[in-house]
C-alpha cells in the first residue's frame, strides 16, 4: 500500500473540542451576538496584555481604523508606516483620507527602520504606524523618542505580536493604542476577532461606543434593562463588534494560549539550529535568552539571498510544498500594489531593503499541535530543500 503524503499546512488553526462545547453552550443560551462572553473577552484580554484599557472587536483592521479616529485623524495628513505588511496597516490610513508614508525597513528585523523615520517627517504628518512583523517587536524606546521629540502619535499593528515581549512589558502595555489579531490563522483565533488596546479610559469608551455604530448602549446592555425603551447614536460608529461565539472560542483559546507559545518558541528554536547556518538565509533575531524582548512568534520567516538561491523564492516555495511543508509569502509590499502605485506613484525602486525582503521571503508552519518529531520533520524537509536549491561560492 502507498504510504499516505503527510502535509503540513501553514496556519492551522489549533482548536480542540472544549472550543467546541464553548461554542454550543453559547448556541443553546439563545444569545449569540455581543454579549457577556465578549465582555468577559475583552476583561480577560486586557488583564493579559496589561493594557489599560480597551475594547474587542471584530478584526484587527476595525482596531486600527478605530485607533485612528481616536487619534483624530483628517483628510490630508500624513502617517508614516511600513510597506512589509498586510495592506489593513495602509488601508485604513486611507479610510481616514490621510496619505500613507511609507519607509523603509531594517533587512534583519523586517520592522520599520527607526533611523529612516525623521527623514519622513513633514508638517503634514500626524502620526506612525509601526508594524511588530512577524511578532518580533519594533524599537519602541526609540520610536516614541522620535514621536515625543515631534508631537506626533504612535499606533501599533500588533497582529502578529500577541504574547511579545518589549523592554519587558507585554506588547499592550503601552502609552499607545495597540491593535491585535484573531483572525483564523494566527496565534490565537476566534475566527474573525481583534482587540484594541488602549492608554486610557476615556479612549475604550469611545471604542465601544464606536464598534457598534456610535449607539450610547450595546444591544446586551439595551436587552439588560427592561425599563428603558430608547437609546441614541452619540457619534458616527460602524458594525465592528465581536460576537459571543466567536468571543467563546477566543476565551479558551487564551487558557492555554501561554503553553501554545512555550511550543512555538520551542519549534522555532529547531528550525533556527537546522537553518541558522545555511549561506545565503537570513533570520529573525528571536532574543530566546532574553525576557525583555520576546519574539511572538506568529511567523517563522526565512528571508533567501537571490544570489545565493538564483532560482528564486517562487521556486523554492512550490518545492517545499510538493514535499509537504506549505510555506507561503508575507508579504508582497504594499507599495507595489496597483492600489498605491497609481494613486500616489509609488514604484519599484523606492524601498528598496522591503522589495528584496518581498522578492525573497518566506513563512513556514510553525504549529504548536504538531509534535516535536513532526517539527522536527518540518526542519528537515526545509533544509534540504534550501541546500538542494542553494548555490554554493
Amino acid at each position: 500500500m502507498k504510504k499516505k503524503r503527510i502535509i503540513y499546512p501553514f496556519g492551522e488553526p489549533n482548536l480542540r473540542d472544549t472550543e467546541i462545547r464553548a461554542v454550543e453552550r453559547v448556541i443553546r443560551s439563545k444569545w449569540i451576538t455581543f454579549g457577556k462572553e465578549s465582555i468577559a473577552l475583552e476583561r480577560e484580554l486586557i488583564a493579559y496584555t496589561h493594557a489599560k484599557d480597551g475594547a474587542v472587536v471584530n478584526s484587527c483592521t476595525a482596531a486600527l481604523h478605530l485607533a485612528l479616529i481616536l487619534r483624530g485623524v483628517q483628510p490630508g495628513d500624513e502617517i508614516i508606516t511600513t510597506s512589509l505588511t498586510f495592506a489593513s496597516t495602509a488601508n485604513t490610513i486611507l479610510y481616514m483620507g490621510a496619505r500613507p508614508v511609507f519607509v523603509d525597513i531594517n533587512p534583519e528585523t523586517l520592522n520599520i527602520d527607526e533611523n529612516k523615520i525623521e527623514a519622513a517627517i513633514t508638517s503634514r504628518t500626524k502620526g506612525i504606524v509601526v508594524v511588530h512583523f512577524g511578532g518580533l517587536p519594533c524599537n519602541m524606546r526609540a520610536i516614541n523618542a522620535i514621536a515625543r521629540k515631534h508631537k506626533l502619535f504612535v499606533n501599533e499593528d500588533a497582529a502578529h505580536a500577541l504574547g511579545g515581549r518589549i523592554d519587558g512589558k507585554s506588547i499592550g502595555d503601552s502609552q499607545n493604542m495597540v491593535c491585535f489579531s484573531f483572525y483564523a490563522n494566527k496565534n490565537l483565533t476566534t475566527v474573525d476577532g481583534g482587540f484594541l488596546a488602549t492608554p486610557n479610559a476615556a479612549f475604550a469608551a469611545r471604542a465601544r461606543s464606536l464598534r457598534l455604530h456610535g449607539l450610547s448602549t450595546d444591544a446586551w446592555n439595551r436587552f439588560q434593562d427592561k425599563n428603558k425603551l430608547l437609546f441614541e447614536v452619540t457619534d458616527l460608529g460602524f458594525k465592528y463588534n465581536i460576537n459571543d461565539v466567536h468571543a467563546a472560542i477566543g476565551r479558551e483559546q487564551l487558557k492555554r494560549f501561554s503553553k501554545s507559545q512555550k511550543k512555538r518558541m520551542s519549534y522555532a528554536a529547531v528550525y533556527d539550529k537546522h537553518f541558522s547556518d545555511i549561506e545565503g538565509v537570513t533570520l529573525q533575531p528571536k532574543h530566546f535568552d532574553n525576557p525583555n524582548i520576546v519574539h511572538a512568534l506568529h511567523l517563522y520567516t526565512i528571508v533567501l539571498d537571490p544570489d545565493r538561491f538564483p532560482q528564486g523564492r517562487e521556486a523554492v516555495v512550490h518545492e517545499l510544498r510538493r514535499r509537504g511543508v506549505f510555506a507561503v509569502v508575507h508579504y508582497y509590499p504594499v507599495h507595489l500594489h496597483r492600489l498605491y502605485h497609481e494613486r500616489f506613484g509609488y514604484k519599484r525602486g523606492d524601498f528598496p531593503i522591503v522589495e528584496t525582503a518581498g522578492d525573497n521571503i518566506l513563512s513556514l508552519p510553525l504549529l504548536p499541535q504538531v509534535s516535536v518529531a513532526e517539527a522536527r520533520q518540518i526542519a528537515t524537509i526545509t533544509r534540504k530543500t534550501l541546500l538542494d536549491f542553494q548555490k554554493t561560492a
